[in-house]
């Protein structure tokens, strides 16, 4: 005899844990019918968990662009202030390893009225300084500002080691399967048996990465104050129980 199939939703709430979980029942094999393997009769949960996460790396995107009346006179300057910032950054502390170059262009400006009269050259360098310790952020934007920066794009923040905190993430999705899936199995009068089967339905994500913005450089004796505030990182899995 085979049972219709029946769907039941849930949600489990908590602080932080958000789960949609549906019931399936799969019926045994029919009398008289050659000897198979019986289908378990499952319950299948898709729930999802976050966790709450304090970011412990900056990275600063900062640079410099000059106009200048030749290519010669505009790399020239773009070279000195890019040095000066780069060598107050790591005075700062910071790993010749934590500073990539992002970009260097140069562009030719035209006169007014005349787009084919070519008046000078821009050139821009910028590059990303990441920050380890959390409270020289501040001072890599003031001393870069100081020393010749005249880009500040933003600041970003993320985990140096993301794992752990996405392990904890699927930890409390799979709690959350798990909860609702007792009380699917309530509801339906059945017992909940051992988990069959584990997927990670989590999405492939990027390091956790936020964009703060430009801060404003600080006025003379002030330090730019930079907060990092608090991230929520997230997973999803599907979980199949046995039922009794």
């Amino acid at each position: 005899m085979t049972h219709p199939l029946r769907t039941l939703g849930a949600l489990a709430l908590g602080a932080t844990i958000v789960a949609v979980a549906a019931l399936t029942v799969r019926s045994g094999p029919v009398v008289g019918a050659p000897a198979t393997d019986a289908a378990p009769h499952t319950i299948t949960v898709s729930a999802s968990g976050k966790v709450t996460i304090v970011p412990d790396v900056a990275r600063v995107q900062l640079g410099v662009t000059i106009a200048r009346p030749t290519v010669k006179a505009a790399r020239d300057a773009g070279a000195k202030a890019m040095t000066d910032i780069l060598a107050t950054v790591k005075s700062l502390g910071i790993a010749d390893a934590d500073i990539q170059t992002t970009n260097v262009s140069l562009y030719p400006q035209y006169g007014n009225g005349s787009p084919s009269k070519v008046v000078g050259y821009q050139i821009s360098e910028q590059v990303q300084v990441t920050v380890r310790d959390l409270d020289k952020t501040g001072d890599v934007i003031d001393g870069a500002t100081a020393h010749g920066a005249t880009d500040v794009n933003g600041v970003s923040f993320e985990l140096a080691d993301p794992v752990k905190a996405q392990n904890d993430a699927r930890a409390a999705a799979v709690a959350a399967a798990r909860v609702s899936a007792e009380a699917m199995a309530t509801a339906g009068h059945v017992s909940l048996g051992a988990v069959v089967s584990i997927t990670d339905a989590t999405p492939v994500q990027s390091p956790i990465f936020y964009n703060y913005g430009a801060p404003a450089p600080a006025a003379d004796g002030a330090t730019t104050p930079v907060k990092p505030g608090t991230q929520d990182l997230g997973a999803s899995v599907t979980v199949v129980f046995a039922i009794l």
